[in-house]
Protein backbone atom coordinates (compact mmCIF):
# COMPACT_ATOMS: atom_id res chain seq x y z
CA UNK A 1 0.00 0.00 0.00
CA UNK A 2 0.79 3.65 -0.48
CA UNK A 3 -0.74 7.09 -0.72
CA UNK A 4 -0.31 10.33 -2.75
CA UNK A 5 1.28 12.95 -0.55
CA UNK A 6 1.14 15.79 -2.77
CA UNK A 7 1.27 16.40 -6.69
CA UNK A 8 4.78 17.63 -8.39
CA UNK A 9 4.33 20.69 -9.75
CA UNK A 10 4.93 21.06 -13.63
CA UNK A 11 8.18 21.03 -15.43
CA UNK A 12 7.55 24.65 -17.02
CA UNK A 13 6.49 25.83 -13.71
CA UNK A 14 9.61 24.80 -11.72
CA UNK A 15 11.66 26.57 -14.35
CA UNK A 16 9.60 29.76 -14.53
CA UNK A 17 9.82 30.20 -11.02
CA UNK A 18 13.69 29.68 -10.86
CA UNK A 19 14.68 30.53 -14.35
CA UNK A 20 17.57 30.07 -15.78
CA UNK A 21 19.29 33.58 -17.78
CA UNK A 22 22.28 32.50 -18.89
CA UNK A 23 23.95 31.76 -22.37
CA UNK A 24 24.81 29.22 -24.15
CA UNK A 25 24.63 25.45 -22.78
CA UNK A 26 25.40 23.46 -25.99
CA UNK A 27 29.29 24.59 -25.94
CA UNK A 28 29.73 23.31 -22.45
CA UNK A 29 28.34 20.31 -23.80
CA UNK A 30 30.50 19.88 -26.33
CA UNK A 31 33.41 20.27 -24.53
CA UNK A 32 32.50 17.21 -22.43
CA UNK A 33 31.43 14.87 -25.05
CA UNK A 34 34.58 16.12 -27.20
CA UNK A 35 36.33 14.56 -24.16
CA UNK A 36 34.75 11.10 -24.00
CA UNK A 37 35.44 10.70 -27.96
CA UNK A 38 38.54 11.33 -27.08
CA UNK A 39 39.06 14.88 -29.04
CA UNK A 40 39.08 17.05 -26.19
CA UNK A 41 40.55 18.02 -22.66
CA UNK A 42 40.81 15.14 -19.53
CA UNK A 43 37.63 15.42 -17.53
CA UNK A 44 37.30 15.93 -13.58
CA UNK A 45 34.06 15.81 -12.45
CA UNK A 46 34.52 16.82 -8.97
CA UNK A 47 32.36 18.00 -5.73
CA UNK A 48 30.80 16.60 -2.71
CA UNK A 49 29.42 13.24 -2.54
CA UNK A 50 26.25 15.24 -1.98
CA UNK A 51 25.02 18.41 -2.41
CA UNK A 52 23.47 19.05 1.46
CA UNK A 53 24.05 22.67 1.76
CA UNK A 54 23.75 24.97 -0.88
CA UNK A 55 25.64 27.79 0.59
CA UNK A 56 28.57 25.35 1.30
CA UNK A 57 28.29 24.08 -2.57
CA UNK A 58 28.42 27.76 -3.64
CA UNK A 59 31.54 28.71 -1.55
CA UNK A 60 33.27 25.43 -2.87
CA UNK A 61 32.59 26.25 -6.65
CA UNK A 62 34.22 29.62 -6.39
CA UNK A 63 37.28 28.00 -5.34
CA UNK A 64 37.16 25.44 -7.81
CA UNK A 65 36.65 27.84 -10.34
CA UNK A 66 40.07 29.50 -9.22
CA UNK A 67 41.59 26.39 -9.68
CA UNK A 68 39.99 25.71 -13.19
CA UNK A 69 41.18 28.80 -14.31
CA UNK A 70 45.30 27.28 -13.61
CA UNK A 71 44.84 24.56 -15.16
CA UNK A 72 41.78 25.07 -18.20
CA UNK A 73 44.58 24.29 -20.90
CA UNK A 74 44.99 20.32 -20.24
CA UNK A 75 41.37 19.76 -17.62
CA UNK A 76 37.89 20.59 -18.08
CA UNK A 77 36.01 20.40 -14.61
CA UNK A 78 32.53 19.62 -14.32
CA UNK A 79 31.32 20.31 -10.63
CA UNK A 80 28.87 17.60 -9.10
CA UNK A 81 25.92 18.75 -7.53
CA UNK A 82 24.40 15.85 -6.64
CA UNK A 83 20.90 16.18 -5.45
CA UNK A 84 19.47 12.51 -4.82
CA UNK A 85 21.51 9.69 -2.78
CA UNK A 86 20.40 6.00 -3.50
CA UNK A 87 21.41 4.51 0.13
CA UNK A 88 21.53 1.02 1.37
CA UNK A 89 20.13 1.76 4.80
CA UNK A 90 16.62 2.98 5.66
CA UNK A 91 16.53 6.72 6.94
CA UNK A 92 20.41 7.18 5.91
CA UNK A 93 20.55 10.78 4.49
CA UNK A 94 18.81 10.75 0.30
CA UNK A 95 19.82 14.26 -0.18
CA UNK A 96 18.64 17.86 -0.98
CA UNK A 97 14.88 17.00 -2.55
CA UNK A 98 14.60 15.04 0.52
CA UNK A 99 15.82 15.96 3.62
CA UNK A 100 14.35 18.23 6.22
CA UNK A 101 18.18 19.17 7.78
CA UNK A 102 18.13 21.28 4.30
CA UNK A 103 15.12 23.16 5.57
CA UNK A 104 13.36 21.17 2.47
CA UNK A 105 9.64 20.70 3.61
CA UNK A 106 8.49 18.72 0.73
CA UNK A 107 9.94 17.66 -2.68
CA UNK A 108 8.31 20.39 -4.72
CA UNK A 109 10.63 22.70 -2.21
CA UNK A 110 13.29 20.46 -2.96
CA UNK A 111 13.41 20.73 -6.62
CA UNK A 112 13.14 24.33 -6.23
CA UNK A 113 16.00 24.44 -3.64
CA UNK A 114 18.18 22.45 -5.60
CA UNK A 115 17.37 24.33 -9.09
CA UNK A 116 18.16 27.46 -7.55
CA UNK A 117 21.31 25.97 -6.26
CA UNK A 118 22.24 24.77 -10.03
CA UNK A 119 21.26 28.50 -11.81
CA UNK A 120 23.38 29.98 -9.59
CA UNK A 121 26.70 27.77 -9.99
CA UNK A 122 26.03 28.15 -14.09
CA UNK A 123 25.07 31.78 -13.34
CA UNK A 124 28.42 33.26 -10.75
CA UNK A 125 30.91 30.78 -12.31
CA UNK A 126 29.70 29.80 -16.03
CA UNK A 127 29.59 25.09 -14.13
CA UNK A 128 27.23 23.68 -16.00
CA UNK A 129 26.76 20.56 -13.48
CA UNK A 130 26.61 17.27 -12.79
CA UNK A 131 24.19 14.88 -11.03
CA UNK A 132 23.21 11.27 -10.46
CA UNK A 133 19.83 10.57 -12.23
CA UNK A 134 18.17 7.77 -9.22
CA UNK A 135 14.82 9.18 -10.10
CA UNK A 136 14.38 9.68 -13.93
CA UNK A 137 11.32 11.42 -13.80
CA UNK A 138 13.10 14.51 -12.52
CA UNK A 139 15.41 14.74 -14.93
CA UNK A 140 13.25 17.54 -16.80
CA UNK A 141 13.20 19.53 -13.92
CA UNK A 142 16.77 20.41 -14.32
CA UNK A 143 18.00 19.28 -17.98
CA UNK A 144 19.04 22.69 -18.93
CA UNK A 145 21.43 22.97 -16.52
CA UNK A 146 23.08 19.28 -16.31
CA UNK A 147 25.89 18.74 -19.04
CA UNK A 148 26.89 15.39 -17.31
CA UNK A 149 24.75 12.61 -16.03
CA UNK A 150 25.89 9.61 -13.57
CA UNK A 151 23.59 6.25 -13.39
CA UNK A 152 24.79 4.88 -10.04
CA UNK A 153 26.22 1.35 -9.32
CA UNK A 154 22.53 0.57 -8.20
CA UNK A 155 20.51 1.50 -11.14
CA UNK A 156 23.18 0.48 -13.87
CA UNK A 157 21.66 -2.93 -14.36
CA UNK A 158 17.79 -1.14 -14.34
CA UNK A 159 16.59 -1.52 -17.84
CA UNK A 160 14.46 1.87 -17.64
CA UNK A 161 17.20 3.92 -16.56
CA UNK A 162 19.73 2.22 -19.30
CA UNK A 163 16.39 3.12 -22.11
CA UNK A 164 16.06 6.70 -20.60
CA UNK A 165 19.72 7.16 -20.73
CA UNK A 166 19.51 6.80 -24.57
CA UNK A 167 17.60 9.65 -24.93
CA UNK A 168 19.40 11.57 -23.22
CA UNK A 169 21.70 14.59 -24.98
CA UNK A 170 24.91 14.73 -22.60
CA UNK A 171 27.21 12.26 -21.79
CA UNK A 172 26.19 9.83 -19.44
CA UNK A 173 28.85 7.70 -17.17
CA UNK A 174 27.50 4.55 -16.41
CA UNK A 175 28.64 3.16 -13.45
CA UNK A 176 30.09 -0.71 -13.13
CA UNK A 177 27.53 -2.73 -10.67
CA UNK A 178 28.11 -3.46 -7.15
CA UNK A 179 29.33 -6.59 -7.94
CA UNK A 180 31.70 -5.53 -10.54
CA UNK A 181 30.75 -7.48 -13.44
CA UNK A 182 32.37 -5.90 -17.13
CA UNK A 183 29.80 -7.91 -19.24
CA UNK A 184 26.61 -6.17 -17.35
CA UNK A 185 28.32 -2.73 -17.71
CA UNK A 186 28.53 -3.61 -21.76
CA UNK A 187 25.44 -4.30 -22.04
CA UNK A 188 23.89 -1.48 -20.17
CA UNK A 189 26.13 1.14 -22.33
CA UNK A 190 25.04 -0.67 -25.60
CA UNK A 191 21.39 -0.31 -24.71
CA UNK A 192 22.23 3.63 -23.91
CA UNK A 193 23.59 3.50 -27.10
CA UNK A 194 20.80 2.07 -28.66
CA UNK A 195 17.28 3.76 -30.16
CA UNK A 196 15.14 2.21 -27.71
CA UNK A 197 10.84 2.38 -27.46
CA UNK A 198 9.44 2.56 -24.23
CA UNK A 199 6.92 3.60 -21.81
CA UNK A 200 7.56 7.73 -19.79
CA UNK A 201 5.26 9.47 -18.27
CA UNK A 202 2.12 8.53 -20.05
CA UNK A 203 3.53 8.57 -23.36
CA UNK A 204 4.84 6.05 -25.74
CA UNK A 205 8.41 7.57 -26.65
CA UNK A 206 11.29 6.41 -29.06
CA UNK A 207 14.57 7.14 -28.25
CA UNK A 208 17.25 8.22 -30.51
CA UNK A 209 20.32 6.11 -28.65
CA UNK A 210 23.11 7.99 -26.78
CA UNK A 211 26.91 7.80 -28.11
CA UNK A 212 28.44 9.82 -25.65
CA UNK A 213 27.28 6.80 -22.85
CA UNK A 214 30.18 5.59 -21.45
CA UNK A 215 31.58 3.62 -18.24
CA UNK A 216 32.32 4.93 -14.59
CA UNK A 217 34.89 2.11 -12.76
CA UNK A 218 34.22 2.38 -9.49
CA UNK A 219 35.28 -0.84 -7.57
CA UNK A 220 33.22 -3.79 -6.63
CA UNK A 221 32.38 -6.23 -4.07
CA UNK A 222 32.61 -10.35 -3.27
CA UNK A 223 29.48 -12.12 -1.43
CA UNK A 224 31.38 -11.36 1.39
CA UNK A 225 31.99 -7.70 1.42
CA UNK A 226 35.41 -7.40 0.79
CA UNK A 227 36.44 -4.73 -1.60
CA UNK A 228 38.69 -4.42 -4.35
CA UNK A 229 39.59 -1.37 -6.75
CA UNK A 230 38.82 -2.23 -10.88
CA UNK A 231 41.20 0.67 -12.03
CA UNK A 232 43.72 -2.17 -13.13
CA UNK A 233 45.25 -3.28 -16.71
CA UNK A 234 43.36 -6.13 -15.96
CA UNK A 235 40.53 -4.74 -15.72
CA UNK A 236 41.15 -2.17 -18.29
CA UNK A 237 41.62 -5.08 -21.25
CA UNK A 238 38.53 -6.92 -19.81
CA UNK A 239 36.51 -4.17 -20.11
CA UNK A 240 37.94 -3.41 -23.52
CA UNK A 241 37.46 -7.05 -24.80
CA UNK A 242 33.51 -6.70 -23.82
CA UNK A 243 32.82 -3.11 -25.85
CA UNK A 244 34.51 -5.08 -28.84
CA UNK A 245 31.98 -7.90 -28.85
CA UNK A 246 29.25 -5.06 -28.03
CA UNK A 247 30.57 -2.88 -30.52
CA UNK A 248 31.17 0.06 -28.25
CA UNK A 249 33.71 2.62 -27.30
CA UNK A 250 35.78 1.57 -24.32
CA UNK A 251 35.40 4.98 -22.89
CA UNK A 252 35.93 5.06 -19.00
CA UNK A 253 36.08 7.51 -16.23
CA UNK A 254 37.89 6.45 -12.95
CA UNK A 255 36.11 7.27 -9.87
CA UNK A 256 38.93 7.47 -7.11
CA UNK A 257 36.74 6.94 -4.18
CA UNK A 258 34.13 4.21 -2.77
CA UNK A 259 35.26 0.46 -3.87
CA UNK A 260 38.36 1.50 -5.60
CA UNK A 261 39.87 3.43 -2.38
CA UNK A 262 38.27 1.10 -0.14
CA UNK A 263 35.74 3.99 0.99
CA UNK A 264 38.41 5.83 2.09
CA UNK A 265 38.66 9.39 0.98
CA UNK A 266 42.69 9.71 2.09
CA UNK A 267 43.75 7.41 -0.76
CA UNK A 268 42.02 9.38 -3.77
CA UNK A 269 44.57 10.80 -4.90
CA UNK A 270 46.57 8.04 -4.83
CA UNK A 271 43.72 6.35 -6.99
CA UNK A 272 44.12 9.73 -9.23
CA UNK A 273 47.97 9.03 -9.62
CA UNK A 274 47.71 5.22 -9.90
CA UNK A 275 45.11 5.83 -12.72
CA UNK A 276 47.34 8.23 -14.38
CA UNK A 277 49.94 6.30 -14.65
CA UNK A 278 48.06 3.30 -15.99
CA UNK A 279 46.58 6.11 -18.55
CA UNK A 280 50.16 6.83 -19.63
CA UNK A 281 50.68 3.19 -20.37
CA UNK A 282 48.49 2.65 -22.80
CA UNK A 283 45.47 3.37 -22.21
CA UNK A 284 45.07 7.59 -23.35
CA UNK A 285 42.27 6.40 -25.64
CA UNK A 286 40.12 4.47 -22.92
CA UNK A 287 40.77 6.84 -19.76
CA UNK A 288 38.76 9.93 -20.49
CA UNK A 289 39.16 11.50 -17.23
CA UNK A 290 38.86 11.31 -13.16
CA UNK A 291 35.75 11.33 -10.71
CA UNK A 292 36.27 12.69 -7.11
CA UNK A 293 34.61 13.32 -3.95
CA UNK A 294 35.83 16.50 -2.20
CA UNK A 295 34.23 19.13 -0.25
CA UNK A 296 35.11 22.06 1.82
CA UNK A 297 36.57 19.82 4.58
CA UNK A 298 38.29 16.74 4.73
CA UNK A 299 35.99 13.28 5.96
CA UNK A 300 32.09 12.96 6.72
CA UNK A 301 29.55 13.63 9.63
CA UNK A 302 26.29 12.53 10.61
CA UNK A 303 24.67 16.36 11.31
CA UNK A 304 25.33 19.23 9.20
CA UNK A 305 27.38 20.88 12.17
CA UNK A 306 30.58 21.93 10.39
CA UNK A 307 30.42 23.77 7.21
CA UNK A 308 31.43 22.75 3.72
CA UNK A 309 31.78 18.57 5.51
CA UNK A 310 29.68 15.84 3.49
CA UNK A 311 26.73 14.42 5.19
CA UNK A 312 27.30 10.76 3.10
CA UNK A 313 30.68 9.49 1.84
CA UNK A 314 33.83 10.78 3.05
CA UNK A 315 35.59 13.40 0.36
CA UNK A 316 39.04 15.55 0.40
CA UNK A 317 39.00 18.81 1.99
CA UNK A 318 39.73 22.02 -0.29
CA UNK A 319 43.02 21.79 0.52
CA UNK A 320 43.97 19.03 -0.60
CA UNK A 321 41.99 18.85 -3.93
CA UNK A 322 43.94 21.81 -4.74
CA UNK A 323 47.12 20.12 -4.51
CA UNK A 324 45.54 16.90 -6.42
CA UNK A 325 44.18 18.70 -9.46
CA UNK A 326 47.82 20.64 -9.51
CA UNK A 327 49.70 17.32 -9.50
CA UNK A 328 47.08 15.72 -12.26
CA UNK A 329 47.39 18.56 -14.28
CA UNK A 330 51.56 18.13 -13.89
CA UNK A 331 51.20 14.44 -14.62
CA UNK A 332 48.50 15.03 -18.36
Amino acid sequence: MYKRIRKLMSFSRAKSLCPASFGDKAEFDNEIKKSIKGEGKFLLIIGPCSANDPDAVLFYCEKLKKISERVKDKIFMIPRVYTTKPRSEAGAYRGILHSPDCLVENMNKGILTARKLMVDIVDKFGFFVADEMLYPELYTYFDDLLSYITIGARSSEDQFHRMFASGIDVAVGIKNPMHGDLNSLAKAIKIAYTPNDFAFNGYEIRSSGNQTAHAVLRGYTDESGAMYPNCTKEFMDKFTEECGRSEIDPSVIIDCNHFNSGKDYNKEPEIAMSALKLRSSGYESVIKGLMIESYIEDGNQTSPVVFGKSLTDGCLGLKKTESLIYDIADKL
